[in-house]
């Protein structure tokens, strides 16, 4: 069973080869010559690589960083191919680590940030190699009995059957929105976690917006024009942001100041709208800089310093719940 992917619109093309049916890695010993009996015809054929490729088999590293080296996702020469999220989980590990290293050398960063970059994306490597073999796996497992190509009822009712395992593979594989937008730092040293709240199912179909501490912020368009500066992420500031949502939020002038005395860039955006507070749950939420939800509540900790020193990495100093 093969996949011929267009690379240039003309005569560059990607093959992607199920395993062996033993279950060994690869395809055969001459792509043309698979490619010729695929198509049905004697095509000219020039193969310019071959490269066998198990997907989620690339072992995850054991640390993400030592000292001023940090590694992410998708550097090493694994191919993109069906069912891979290398590139998918890179672009989130530059995300995550990008703000921090510059958090640092701007002087806000403590000297927590940089360490919480491996114990956020480990676990969503590892989780995201998963979804891979599973998602990857998918063609190589379809049977395939001896009657497929055959012109008869039972020919006809095992392509039928083929057809939708291949259908059900393929939307899958090409719909795995809850792999890309589910990720979630429930466990970071540097997220203020709502004790109160247990977080969606990790769906790796779905996605279920959700303010909760660790996930990404839910998405939400503050007019019907739907154009630039129409989302609630184009309002959002490059540093932290502190959403008060509602008719009458709690002032954010004590985690302003806070903010400030710890060079800590914040910015503060209010959405009176109805529609905002229900999606979000709470009056007042902290973005950080990569767009996930760092903390929320319904009035500020009694000291809003602890607050900015935990989302910065400069420490925890009290130990009970952030949820107000």
């Amino acid at each position: 069973m093969v996949n011929l992917i267009a690379l240039n619109g003309e005569d560059e093309f990607l093959l992607l080869a199920a395993p062996a049916p033993d279950g060994s890695r690869g395809g055969p010993a001459d792509p043309g010559a698979l490619l010729r009996r695929a198509a049905g015809s004697d095509l000219p054929v020039q193969v310019l690589g071959d490269h066998r490729w198990t997907p989620g088999a690339a072992p995850v590293a054991q640390r993400f960083g030592k000292g001023r080296v940090f590694l992410t996702a998708d550097g090493g020469p694994e191919p993109a191919a069906d069912g891979g999220l290398g590139l998918n989980t890179g672009i989130d590990d530059a995300a995550n680590l990008a703000w921090k290293l510059a958090a640092v050398l701007h002087g806000w960063g403590g000297p927590g940030l940089l360490g919480s970059y491996s114990s956020e994306r480990r676990p969503v490597a590892l989780r995201n190699a998963v979804a891979a073999r599973e998602l990857g796996a998918g063609p190589g497992a379809v049977a395939r009995p001896a009657a497929l190509e055959a012109d008869t009822a039972e020919g006809r009712a095992a392509r039928e059957d083929l057809d939708a395992l291949l259908r059900s593979h393929g939307q899958r594989s090409l719909s795995s929105v809850g792999v890309q937008l589910g990720v979630r730092y429930d466990a970071s040293p540097i997220v203020a976690a709502d004790p109160h709240a247990d977080p969606p199912g990790d769906s790796w179909g779905t996605y279920t917006p959700t303010s909760l501490p660790g996930g990404r912020a839910p998405h939400l368009w503050l007019d019907d024009w739907h154009g630039q500066g129409s989302s609630l992420f184009d309002r959002l500031g490059p540093g932290y942001t502190l959403l008060r949502l509602g008719p009458e939020p709690p002032s954010g002038k004590p985690l302003q100041a806070a903010a400030q005395a710890h060079r800590l860039p914040l910015r503060v955006v209010d959405v009176e709208g109805e529609a905002a507070r229900e999606l979000y749950q709470r009056d007042l939420v902290l973005i950080r800089p990569d767009q996930h939800v760092a903390w929320r509540g319904n009035q500020l900790p009694t000291d809003p310093g602890d607050l900015v020193a935990r989302v910065s990495g400069a420490g925890q100093r009290w130990s009970g719940g952030w949820a107000a």
